[in-house]
């Protein structure tokens, strides 16, 4: 019971200072929001924040994964409203009443929370929360750093009264303008100073209220009564009257012609839009990893798309989860929806009760609140930046910033995507992808051929090449594979390229840019006299490469599902051109078997232990998981070794010709057959039975031996060669 009291106590304390800070952090919003040319709609624009604060911070309490949760109107929108309202009020300063600016400034805010709130909502519902993983980080940095730019050029105005623009050495040197901005940046540069060495939940709340309290005193001591001070724009009222009341939102009290302007701002929407995507994902991701926890960021997306759209058809303003606040009852030991419920009803009572106590802050200390949030961005990304960051990613950041200060937010954006993905591309360019070059000298198809037929293959196999591709290619690395291939065939081995296989198994996709390579390798191939084949390509990749005119139907290029086959067929073709008669003298199992014999022996006694048997197009001579009973000596014809999974799908392992044999291994390990052989066409075969070696090993142990010594040869080449291929791969 003592327990559940203190949490209670805890989660209340929590949600009375993210309250606390909520409020505070509104009225140094509101300067942001509305530019000092629009004195007048100070007031509403507070209302309109503290509505949103109420609403945001009251929904994500109650939907978010994580129970202390405190959503609040955010710094970033509020700079890119700000920046519009300035512009607005400059360039109808002729032509509208001050009422209607505010009045499109405000419902500019309304609509921009509803249509953010739309899109948090679309991108929860379609589980697209991952999306931040795939924006750069440098882009990140730098956009952070430009709001940080942005915010300390609102703060400008707060600090001196003076518009931005106005602002000069002589006008800052002013007495009365001294007056005002020098305590402000002594306070501001205070907070950076004290919050890059200290952190406690406490410590904001009491530098402000300290600072409110030294400032009021410090008025006092000059003999300055509050009218006076608010008469001189010291402080942020005086407010009218009506603000202790509730309004209609701004955009139902838009007119007509408002709407229309209202329109025109699309590129700002698009802006805050776009920042606000950004700063929540990151701000949920930080709260993520500083409590160790995870939470569901599509849910997050949603819990904040229902409380935009709510504060902006209510009236308030864009906003999402806060990560110091939202960090308060984690760090005070207490983890509780009550903390946002806390802060949304303190942003309501201060909203019911009126805005008059706002009314005596002063500008000096909501300025210096602007600079420290302003300066602490800039000090992280650009100052810290410098020593944490690659320089690459350093100057993306700084360039971000600089257009950011220049044109704005979106340009800023736009222009550092751009870069971070041209040197992504150049990047990327520069890595291979070719994950293996293999030359048909040491890489063979799973044909057991006879020796002199592999002989022939070790000689001149330098004229099959396999290339085996990995990765995304695009244009880039495709005209890197370009280029080898033209060196290749430029400066050949021993035998000049005459087959050429790429092997596209580990590309899981191209993009359309990368065509144009290809076929300037399929031309390059063909003027060369070397046959271009394509092994392994995904379907969706092989009908790029038919669209694009790659095809067999109308170019000569060929596409084998089976790289093995493949290569199958380009050493057929390589034998095939070299004539019969250099493959005619080859060693077979016999001779190998004769050759063991001892002085005296004869073949054809070896023989009388075998049973000859002839096996048509499709019988098999073992089948899978059949027992090890015999050993199949293959006289003539093709036999394909299959083995077939559980699910049905069948791979080719061999294909074997005259003078290889199959069964050995299973019947010297006595284990059941770990693959089926089908006969390919008529096999003629010899037959040597279990019961017939045992016969043999007993009565004739000579040639018992022989053919074991004949087995162990034929495993030794295949051993070496294997061998062989593995260090090829390896190196």
């Amino acid at each position: 019971m003592a327990d559940n009291m203190q949490r209670l106590v805890t989660s209340i304390s929590a949600g009375l200072i993210a309250g606390i800070r909520t409020i505070l952090g509104s009225a140094a919003m509101v300067t942001l929001v509305m530019p000092t040319t629009l004195n007048a709609g100070i007031a509403p624009a507070l209302e309109v924040i503290l509505i949103g604060g109420a609403v945001l911070a009251a929904v994500v309490a109650w939907l978010s994964t994580y129970p202390g949760a405190v959503a609040q109107v955010q710094d970033g929108p509020a700079v890119i409203i700000g920046v519009m309202a300035t512009t607005l009020a400059t360039s109808m300063a002729a032509t509208a009443r001050p009422e209607l600016v505010i009045l499109l400034v405000l419902a500019c805010t309304n609509i921009a929370a509803l249509i953010a709130g739309l899109v948090f909502y679309g991108l929860g519902v379609y589980r697209l929360g991952a999306l931040v993983r795939f924006i750069p980080y440098p882009v990140i940095g730098g956009f952070l750093g430009g709001s940080g730019l942005l915010i300390l050029v609102g703060a400008g105005p707060v600090l001196t009264g003076v518009p931005f623009g106005k602002l000069s050495l002589e006008t800052l040197a002013a007495p009365m303008v001294a007056a005002r901005w020098l305590p402000g940046l002594a306070f501001g540069i205070s907070l950076v100073l004290i919050l890059r060495r200290f952190s406690h939940a406490l410590l904001v709340p009491g530098l402000l209220f300290g600072a409110v309290l030294l400032y009021h005193l410090g008025l006092v001591a000059f003999g300055i009564s509050m009218p006076d001070a608010q008469a001189a724009g010291l402080l942020l009222g005086p407010f009218p009257d009506h603000t202790g009341g509730l309004n209609l939102p701004a955009w139902a009290r838009l007119p007509a012609e408002g709407w229309g302007l209202l329109a025109a701002q699309a590129p700002t929407f698009a802006a805050i839009i776009l920042v606000s995507v950004v700063a929540l994902l990151l701000n949920a991701s930080g709260l993520e990893l500083a409590t160790r926890g995870d939470l569901d960021i599509n849910r997050e997306l949603r819990a904040t798309g229902l409380a935009n759209m709510a504060s902006g058809l209510l009236g308030g303003a864009v906003g999402f989860h806060a990560l110091s606040a939202s960090l308060l009852g984690f760090r005070m030991g207490a983890n509780s929806r009550l903390i946002g419920l806390t802060a949304a009803l303190m942003c309501l009572g201060a909203l019911l009760a009126g805005t008059a106590l706002l009314a005596y802050m002063p500008k000096a200390v909501l300025g210096g609140l602007l600079f420290s949030m302003g300066a602490g961005l800039i000090i992280e990304w650009l100052y810290d930046g410098w020593k944490k960051l690659p320089r690459q990613d350093y100057m993306i950041v700084a360039l971000i910033v600089a257009v950011i200060g220049g044109a704005g937010i979106l340009p800023g954006v736009t222009v550092g995507v751009a870069v971070a993905m041209a040197i992504f591309v150049l990047s990327y360019s520069r890595v291979r992808v070719i994950r293996q070059e293999l030359s048909g000298a040491e890489y063979r198809s799973n044909v057991d051929r006879s020796l002199a037929a592999q002989e022939l293959l070790k000689a001149k196999g330098d004229a099959i090449r396999v290339i085996k591709l990995e990765g995304f290619i695009f244009f880039g690395t495709a005209y890197s594979v370009l280029t080898q291939i033209q060196q290749m065939i430029a400066r050949p081995g021993p035998q000049p390229l005459r087959h050429l296989l790429l092997d596209f198994r580990d590309v899981p996709a191209i993009d359309s840019s990368a065509m144009s390579a290809f076929a300037k390798i399929h031309m390059y191939c063909e003027r060369n006299n070397c046959e271009l084949i394509f092994t392994r390509m995904h379907e969706p990749i092989e009908a790029q490469f038919r669209q694009a005119g790659l095809d067999p139907a109308s170019v000569h290029v060929t596409f084998y599902a089976d790289l093995d086959i493949a290569l199958e067929h380009c050493e057929e073709k390589l034998l095939a051109g070299n004539g019969d008669t250099q493959i005619r003298g080859d060693i077979s199992i016999w001779d190998r078997i004769g050759a063991a014999l001892p002085a005296g022996a004869r073949l054809e006694a070896f023989m009388a232990y075998l049973e000859p048997r002839t096996y048509h197009e499709g019988e098999y001579l073992v089948r899978q998981g059949g027992p090890p009973t015999e050993i199949v000596f293959i006289e003539s014809g093709r036999v394909t070794v299959r083995l077939t999974f559980p699910d049905g799908r069948s791979i080719r392992l061999r294909s074997m010709t005259m003078g290889t044999m199959i069964g050995e291994i299973g019947m010297y390990l006595n284990q059941p057959r770990s693959a089926s052989a089908v006969a390919d066409g008529t096999v003629q075969a010899f037959i040597l039975t279990k019961e017939k070696l045992a016969e043999m090993e007993a009565r004739d142990p000579q040639l018992a031996n022989a053919l074991h010594y004949a087995i162990v040869g034929l495993l030794s080449e295949r051993l070496a060669g294997t061998n062989g291929l593995l260090q090829r791969l390896i190196n």
